[in-house]
């Protein structure tokens, strides 16, 4: 994850140069991951509620990541079909 001056936003990654995935802290176990396609000035594609294992105050739990990926993957995957 990047360094950033937003403390809400819990992790970060790109798919395919192309998709912006984020998750950013709703509360203290709740989140919401946003999927963006960068290639459509930013467009949001998908908002999805997920929980925070710990409250995520030193970074994300790598179970949490290990979901938030594949919810990103299995969704941008399926947008081709």
């Amino acid at each position: 994850m990047a360094a950033t001056n937003r403390p809400d936003k819990v992790w970060s990654a790109t798919l395919d140069d192309r998709y912006l995935c984020e998750v950013e802290r709703t509360g203290a176990y709740t989140g919401e991951l946003v999927i963006r396609d960068t290639q459509q000035n930013g467009l949001e594609l998908k908002r999805e509620a997920v929980r925070l294992s710990y409250q995520a105050l030193f970074g994300p739990d790598v179970a949490d990541v290990a979901t938030w990926q594949n919810l990103a993957i299995d969704f941008v995957d399926n947008l081709a079909k």
